[in-house]
């Protein structure tokens, strides 16, 4: 019995077999220049978005540190 190999397409994530050349669904070419390319491109597309994530996380500590503060000097005047 033949056995068919599987794999996922980097793109639309569709079951594909291993000898095709493009996904059918969504004419990703498979080939491994364009794999390597593509692999390059969400790897700089991810280092992006942690940086986005970095810059994110420390505007929320500030506006937290911000609303402390001003929680604090209301408690401080008012009791």
């Amino acid at each position: 019995m033949n056995s068919v190999l599987m794999q996922h397409c980097p793109k639309c994530r569709k079951a594909i077999t291993t000898t095709m050349l493009a996904c059918p669904n969504c004419g990703f070419s498979l080939d491994k220049n364009h794999l390597a390319q593509f692999r390059q491109q969400w790897h700089n597309h991810y280092l992006q978005n942690q940086e986005i994530n970095r810059k994110s996380n420390r505007l929320h500590l500030i506006w937290l540190a911000i609303f402390a503060i001003v929680i604090a000097v209301s408690w401080l005047v008012n009791g």
